[in-house]
């Protein structure tokens, strides 16, 4: 499938949903127009910022200034990083094996296995409520535009000793779109389809009911603008699937 297919398919769904074909709008408000003006431009900035694309980068000796890491330049200029996620457990066990689950550092199960009493356990409920649900008390700490800083609850931080540290980075999604789930495409296609409606009605409302010597103008606005006027109720449910599990790129905060 050629990668601007689903670019392609979601201006047509958008142009079949507000019935604009008829219009025969004017090329700088044509569906040509509304993928670089519009969608690109907002849609997809505010879906990515709920449901962002994950993107693995490692953070290196080299590209460190004082106690922050500096995210690589050409990497700025290629994506829009949004924010960072967890550090990459996962990519990091395999190179260091200390820091996998279980060994290293102590878990639930370690406790058990260590034939730790009940009372000893419940003692370590204390240091499970300082470092919270970060993997060792260990987590990132992002400042926009491009600098990260790996911070501690407990009194040591052993992952500054590594030459390369994976993280996740949060980046906003390509405009090919494909990189968007299909279990999402329904719902970005309802926020694409509320701003091209934003988009048109703005336009076009100024020219509804205007009388002139040869007939008065009757657009019918009325399906596009109930298409704007639904944005906000797409971003509440964007919103409200914000911290979840079914969003892997956020974290799901929980309290101890």
């Amino acid at each position: 499938m050629p990668m601007m297919n689903r670019c392609t398919d979601l201006v047509n769904k958008i142009e079949v949903r507000l019935g604009t074909r008829m219009l025969n709008l004017p090329q700088s408000l044509s569906k040509d127009k509304w993928m670089d003006t519009i969608i690109d431009k907002q849609s997809l900035q505010t879906f990515s910022r709920y449901f962002p694309h994950i993107q693995e980068y490692y953070l290196t000796a080299d590209r460190r200034k004082g106690p922050y890491y500096l995210i690589d330049e050409a990497l700025c200029n290629s994506v829009e990083i949004l924010g960072v996620g967890d550090i990459n457990w996962h990519a990091l066990s395999r190179t260091c094996p200390a820091f996998g689950f279980g060994a290293g550092f102590y878990s639930t199960f370690d406790f058990f296995m260590n034939g730790m009493s009940l009372d000893d356990i419940a003692l370590q409920q204390m240091l499970a409520d300082h470092s919270s649900i970060f993997k060792a008390g260990i987590y990132l700490d992002f400042r926009p535009p491009n600098m990260i800083r790996i911070e501690s609850s407990l009194s040591n931080n052993m992952l500054e000793m590594l030459k390369a540290i994976p993280i996740n980075l949060l980046v906003k999604h390509p405009r090919n779109l494909m990189t968007i789930p299909p279990t999402q495409m329904e719902i970005f296609e309802e926020l694409a389809t509320c701003d091209v409606a934003i988009f048109l009605f703005n336009n076009i409302k100024y020219f509804n009911n205007v009388e002139t010597a040869f007939a008065t103008t009757e657009l019918n606005l009325d399906v596009i603008q109930d298409y704007a006027n639904r944005r906000p109720d797409i971003v509440q449910t964007l919103r409200d699937s914000y911290v979840t599990a079914a969003n892997r790129n956020q974290p799901i905060m929980l309290t101890i």
